[in-house]
């Protein structure tokens, strides 16, 4: 009875610890919104590191969302015809590995695919691959028929 009271606690205290780390991720994010990568860029939002350097020149739209410990999410459109510059950030599709993503509920603009857990075969029917980036810095989930993607590092 002991040894289940006492796994009881330690479960109990690693879920409020967890609980914890997504709260402040959730209090303590910033957030920014760029129509343009020129924009982004005169922001700094890209030396920064909060918009992956190498996007396609045509990138719009993006939204971004970081903690300064590192961890950031963000959304950004771009042109099909452009998708070879994006191609070369990201290395080989995930495909069978347990991918995670824990952005805060309040961005609305994060999908519900790509939130813990994520559902590879789900987020394939919406259209979405997913990859990790060549630096292994990011995943990023593409759509590239509506030139939309998603990234985030955690």
């Amino acid at each position: 009875m002991l040894r289940v009271l006492g796994r009881l606690a330690v479960a109990c205290l690693l879920a409020g610890a967890i609980a914890c780390t997504l709260v402040d991720r959730a209090i303590n994010s910033k957030t920014g919104v760029y129509a343009t990568l020129e924009e982004a860029r005169a922001a700094g939002a890209i030396d920064r590191g909060w918009v992956p350097q190498g996007l396609p020149a045509g990138t719009s739209d993006m939204r971004v969302a970081y903690v300064d410990d590192g961890v950031q999410w963000g959304v950004f459109a771009f042109p099909p015809a452009q998708g070879d510059a994006l191609r070369a950030l990201l290395g080989e599709e995930v495909a069978g590995n347990t991918v995670h993503c824990t952005a805060p509920g309040r961005f609305e603009w994060w999908p519900h695919v790509l939130r813990d857990p994520i559902d590879l075969n789900t987020a394939h029917s919406t259209g979405l691959r997913l990859y990790a980036s060549r630096d292994s810095r990011r995943t990023f989930a593409v759509n590239w028929n509506q030139g939309r993607a998603f990234y985030w590092r955690e």
